[in-house]
């Protein structure tokens, strides 16, 4: 936000006439500038807000560039924690507005339509349970397989488990969208902790692609404990059909493993057709 200030000075003209020394006095009014930024975000000397909680270059204060040694800045601190790896995220859920989140659900309009299970929607919700929805969608943690009964739509299960936002830092559900119209990919990814336990990241990706409607690619970053009570699939309805890579399996991701699931033929392994 700019809010603009009016500055007045005053220039005193001398001119020299036959009969003496005239004054004359003009006054000119010129404008200052000043920024305001929202919480969490402080002014630059260029006018410009920078969020002093998660900016690696601005971390704690403005200007601050954490050593080559750390890969992140969380709360103000430099850290060795991961940072985001999309380079130009949309936010949309994140703990650097301040506060923790904890089963959230957050509606999004994409730029383009996707399609999966044959479903196709410009409109989704993400979960900090670590679920995206074509549909209807639920927040609530059930440590069951798939097909999941409080899912009634196509949706997609990149990890889920029972995990937290923690405030303060980085963590969040980002996505970007890459390419040009008709070839395009949209690409959300999921930073976030266990609940109660802070110190198990868990990192990962879900993408679609225009060109490609049915088929959602997941990648997986970072998963520090092999966590043994997530889901992994895909189900079109509460009633299947479904394709469940994974279910309370101790290792079943780890860290740069990607799982391609196309919904039009059923194929990822021995699964059901979705």
């Amino acid at each position: 936000m700019l809010l603009g200030g009016a500055i007045a000075a005053t220039v005193v003209l001398l001119t020299k006439t036959p009969t003496g020394v005239t004054l004359a006095a003009t006054t000119t009014t010129t404008s200052a500038t000043t920024i305001v930024c929202v919480s969490s975000y402080v002014p630059t000397p260029s006018q410009a807000c920078v969020n002093v909680i998660i900016e690696f270059h601005n971390c704690g204060t403005v200007g601050h560039v954490c050593p080559n040694t750390n890969l992140s800045c969380s709360a103000s601190v430099c850290s060795t924690d991961p940072s985001i790896q999309l380079p130009n995220p949309h936010t949309g859920i994140s703990g650097s507005s301040g506060a923790s989140i904890d089963d959230i659900i957050y509606p999004d309009s994409l730029p383009f339509s996707i399609t999966l299970c044959g479903t196709t929607t410009n409109q989704v919700t993400v979960t900090s349970t670590d679920v995206l929805c074509l549909r209807g969608c639920s927040t609530a943690f059930t440590e069951t397989a798939l097909p999941k009964s409080l899912f009634n739509g196509t949706t997609v299960f990149l990890l889920c488990d029972d995990l937290y936002i923690y405030a303060d830092t980085s963590q969040g559900i980002y996505y970007q969208a890459d390419g040009q119209a008709s070839n395009r990919t949209l690409t959300f990814e999921y930073y976030m902790s266990h609940y109660s336990q802070p110190t198990q990241l868990y990192q990962f990706r879900v993408k679609f692609f225009e060109t490609a409607p049915g088929i959602v690619q997941f990648k997986f970053f970072y998963d520090v404990d092999g966590d043994s009570s997530c889901t992994v699939g895909v189900q079109n309805s509460y009633s299947g059909p479904f394709m469940q890579y994974s279910y309370n399996q101790t290792n079943s991701v780890h860290p740069n493993m990607t799982l391609t699931f196309n919904t039009n033929l059923g194929a990822y392994t021995h699964t059901a057709a979705c």
